[in-house]
């Protein structure tokens, strides 16, 4: 109970918590958790009892016709940018399905970029279909909605517009990153009472060094690289020299990769709109078509008549005729694109999130263990699973739980496996670290790679419980029986070994990366040091062996297993039927993290909510740690409060 104390004095210090009562707080919210969760499945039950019929019904009545039978002529495809466009496929979840039928709150949709690609492909050639409508804004989740991920769908639509068909798009009040998408609409009109916001990119993070440092809690470190800046939040006040000059340089590339993307689809010239912007921010729809921004100003009855125009008239309901996209992909996920009875496959395995220990996926941290079974169970299946594409959109993560998943990617390799890695938004120090057991490495343009090394942090609250008159004693058979302890520094013997340790892991980085990339050991420490890059400067580097995204990476793994275009595609982690979601919600278990072998209540995770993403993927048995924790920023794209 020692350590839930200490916790629960700093709870009180920084958040006016009553220290002798968190305990019971804690224990209080667990049973609360366990019946919420309990009167939740058994609401959820009897909801499944009765929607599995008419699902069910529903399901064999529309989807599992083919697409082109329930799609009027003449129709547009409603795509609705509220969403959180992600990597890996996104899991049902029946709890949220019975939130949303007692609360009528609507859930934002999660789609994988891969069904919207393929959904974009087959709608480009479904005659029915005349074009599309775009409206909303992204909602991003955990890692959903990263910049590489929006411009493969970005590509995708450039494809469906070479197919002749138009794509027009109505803003009310789009972030940056929605702004992105819409340049590339061929009718551009924005809301009366709308607004346009684009102000460029920053990159916050709160730092923790000094309250730390007055409040008694201890951080002591152990690192390698200049430019390894994960443990700053910490330690510092503020971004060191090293740190700030590579996130100064990223979000520099990203903001000229962006202005012309949007030029170009605009017909622009990129210095021309980076000048416009840099004099305002905030854009009234007036302004915005004045310069070109949108094409004209209209409420959503002149577009609803712009639409009927265009298409045709669904005159029962005085709409334009329309198919969801949501259900558009639904019918696809009834007749695939890319399945074709054939029985020898390619593998796509996501690794979305930061990894840490063990066999959580939930698209914010990913478990070591989990993707190590997945790799496995098809390098056990050699008759089935012909090559693997590894899609890693990961800041990287807990050491021993990087080394899980590399340990088993050498084994597919070294058994005949074909292995092409593609690299999303990020794949940064441990996201890099599993990459490098690959055949090939593809990024996209703007990935965030590199990051290569290697850091520990060590935390106590020594200071902060004696200033409480809390005090520790203990009884061990070692000098270092209790170093997970942090109810004590470390000492300096200690920390020499734990540094010492650091070092070779370190080293070990810099060997996977140069056998991968045919490098000497002086150059890859040169490109080291924690540096991240991106993907382009990775590829002119020798970190990366092409540029491209998913598909491009799908091609180069049956080109390697020589499959040609017969094959099909299988995902892992697979989207949950709602029998399986059902059943995960049997499991009940105390909220809390790991750290240093002592657990954090949820009641000061809840608080420190802008460090909680780090402390959450702080898992690993020996506290060894290669990420990159401020991507969590999103480089300014993000349309909340900057998270770390």
């Amino acid at each position: 109970m020692a350590n839930l104390s200490a916790f629960s004095y700093l709870a009180k210090i920084f958040f006016d918590l009553d220290a002798k009562d968190l305990f019971f707080t804690s224990m209080k919210s667990f049973f609360k958790d366990v019946l919420k969760r309990m009167a939740v499945l058994l609401v959820s039950a009897a909801l499944f009892a009765i929607l599995s019929l008419l699902v069910f019904s529903f399901l064999a009545g529309s989807f599992l016709s083919p697409p082109d039978e329930r799609i009027k002529k003449d129709s547009f495809l409603v795509l609705d940018l509220t969403m959180n466009l992600t990597d890996r496929p996104a899991d049902f979840t029946l709890e949220d399905l019975t939130r949303q039928a007692l609360s009528k709150e609507e859930m934002i949709p999660g789609y994988h970029l891969r069904e919207v690609v393929d959904a974009l492909a087959k709608a480009s050639a479904e005659k029915s279909i005349k074009g599309i409508f775009m409206t909303g804004g992204f909602a991003p989740s955990g890692y959903g909605c990263g910049y590489e991920t929006v411009l493969e769908f970005n590509r995708a639509l450039a494809s469906f517009k070479q197919s002749g068909k138009k794509i027009i798009g109505y803003l009310h009040s789009p972030r940056q990153l929605d702004y992105l998408v819409y340049s590339n609409c061929d009718e551009l009109i924005m809301d009366p009472a709308g607004t346009m916001l684009l102000p460029g990119l920053a990159s916050e993070q709160l730092f923790l060094g000094d309250a730390f440092k007055k409040y008694g809690v201890g951080i002591q470190v152990v690192r390698t690289g200049r430019y390894k800046g994960a443990v700053e939040p910490f330690t510092n006040n503020q971004f060191s020299e090293e740190n700030r000059a590579q996130v100064q340089n990223l979000l520099h590339a990203r903001w000229e990769h962006y202005l012309r993307s949007v030029a170009t689809a605009r017909s622009m010239r990129w210095e021309d709109l980076n000048e416009t912007l840099s004099e305002k921010f905030l854009w009234k729809p007036e302004e915005a078509v004045k310069e070109g921004l949108v094409d004209r100003i209209d409420d959503f009855g002149g577009v609803i008549d712009r639409l009927i125009k265009l298409g045709a008239a669904e005159k029962e309901e005085n709409t334009f005729v329309q198919v969801d996209f949501g259900n558009y992909l639904e019918g696809l996920r009834t007749n695939p694109l890319d399945k074709n009875g054939d029985s020898r496959k390619i593998a796509v395995v996501y690794v979305e999130g930061a990894i840490v220990d063990g066999s959580v996926d939930n698209g914010q941290n990913v478990g070591g263990d989990k993707i190590a079974r997945r790799i496995r169970k098809i390098r056990k299946n050699p008759e089935t699973y012909e090559a693997l594409v590894l899609r890693i959109n990961s800041p990287g993560g807990s050491v021993s739980g990087s080394e899980a998943i590399l340990f088993e990617l050498i084994r597919a390799r070294e058994a005949g496996l074909p292995i092409v890695v593609s690299m999303g938004p990020v794949a940064a120090s441990g996201g890099y670290w599993i990459a490098t057991a690959s055949d090939k490495i593809l990024a996209g343009p703007q990935t965030i790679t590199g990051s290569i090394g290697v850091f520990g942090i060590l935390p106590n609250v020594e200071s902060l419980g004696s200033g409480y008159g809390l005090s520790w004693d203990r009884v061990k058979t070692n000098p270092s029986s209790d170093i997970l302890s942090i109810a004590r520094p470390k000492t300096e013997e200690e920390i020499s070994t734990i540094q010492e340790y650091v070092n070779q892991t370190y080293e070990r980085f810099l060997s996977l990366v140069g056998d991968s990339r045919n490098l000497p050991p002086g150059e890859v420490e040169n490109l080291a040091e924690g540096r991240v890059w991106t993907g382009q400067e990775a590829y002119d580097l020798g970190l990366v062996d092409d540029l491209g995204g998913l598909s491009k990476a799908i091609d180069m793994a049956s080109d390697l297993a020589g499959l040609g275009t017969s094959f099909d595609i299988e995902e892992f982690p697979k989207i949950k039927t709602p029998t399986e979601a059902l059943a995960s919600l049997l499991e009940v278990r105390q909220e809390g993290i790991s750290l240093g072998g002592s657990t954090v209540p949820k009641t000061l995770l809840k608080q420190l909510s802008d460090v909680q993403p780090i402390l959450r993927s702080l898992n690993d048995p020996l506290g060894m740690y290669g990420i990159l924790p401020w991507y969590r920023a999103r480089l300014g794209f993000s349309p909340w409060k900057m998270k770390l």
